[in-house]
């Protein structure tokens, strides 16, 4: 088959998985969740049952990565999309879904950050002590003389 340059089959009735994959740069595969998903709505071919996509769709993948790299989730994406669907703005449920996001992730990195300190700290105190064997007693006596407090990490 030659190539369509300008987008016949696009425009006769929309595309198939490989090329609305393609036009997006996602694989086939990303291409088929998002629909199982109901971030997508392809239509079937008549006699043959494949699925074809149209240029929404392609908008739609395009949405749903932008989502992702602000951290979203697709059943969040698809929430928003829902909205969207029945008319209504989505942006209280992006702030506040965003916000959410943002909180999560500074939660974490505090975490992060305190387990950072614990590493290093342990490596600090480590540093002027032999190596073990385990002799019935310990296991790995770096390990287990190492005073973590267990309640924060």
């Amino acid at each position: 088959m030659l190539p369509d340059p300008i987008g016949r089959r696009a425009q006769a009735g929309g595309l198939h998985v490989t090329e609305l994959a393609r036009k997006a740069d996602v694989t086939p595969t990303t291409v088929r969740y998002y629909a199982r998903m109901g971030l997508l709505h392809p239509h079937r071919e008549q006699g043959n049952g494949y699925r074809r996509f149209s240029a929404a769709d392609l908008k739609r993948i395009s949405f749903v990565r932008q989502a992702q790299a602000l951290g979203l989730t697709i059943g969040e994406t698809k929430s928003i999309l829902d909205t969207v669907e029945k008319g209504e703005s989505p942006c209280p449920q992006v702030r506040r879904l965003v916000e959410q996001r943002l909180t999560e992730i500074r939660r974490r990195l505090a975490e992060l950050q305190a387990m950072e300190q614990r590493i290093a700290a342990a490596l600090e105190a480590w540093s002027d002590l032999d190596d073990a064997s385990p002799n019935g007693e310990a296991l790995c006596p770096l390990i287990e003389r190492t005073t973590v407090d267990l309640a924060t990490g």
